[in-house]
């Protein structure tokens, strides 16, 4: 296979795409198969499958991120032939008192030019869940 595009260059169009609602931009580069992994024990927790079930559960992250003041910070980026993978540290605070500062991941998985998988990986997996399932039943 010959590489024609870095997979950073892979995730930026997919948030380029994103950004815009452009469902056939997404697809460009993201497998119709895709599965993301987003864990834990709370009310959004789980493993999306499809381009609709992940977009789906992008939509619903932007739509708790916009009632946050949420700060975001890269850590480390690399990336090698099939992965990209963003170390960040993050801050959100909510106007009703909810706040989480934590570290996480994001592995992003990529075969033949589109993303076939997304992982994130939290520091504090327990306080990820209690801030979710604290956002959930606001």
């Amino acid at each position: 296979m010959i590489r024609t595009s870095s997979t950073k260059a892979i995730v930026d169009q997919f948030f380029g795409a994103y950004s815009k609602h452009d469902i056939n931009g997404i697809r460009e580069v993201m497998a119709e198969d895709v599965t993301w992994y987003f864990l834990g024990d709370h009310p959004y927790a789980g493993v999306k499958k499809g381009v609709n079930e992940v977009v789906g559960f992008f939509d619903v992250m932007a739509g708790l991120m916009a009632k946050a003041k949420t700060e975001m910070h890269k850590i480390i980026v690399s990336e090698n032939e099939d992965h990209f993978i963003e170390c960040q540290r993050s801050s959100s605070v909510r106007e009703d008192g909810l706040s989480l500062e934590h570290y996480s991941c994001v592995l992003w998985t990529i075969a033949h030019g589109k993303i076939v998988e997304g992982r994130h990986f939290f520091s504090d997996q327990k306080a990820v869940d209690r801030y979710f399932t604290a956002v959930a039943s606001k």
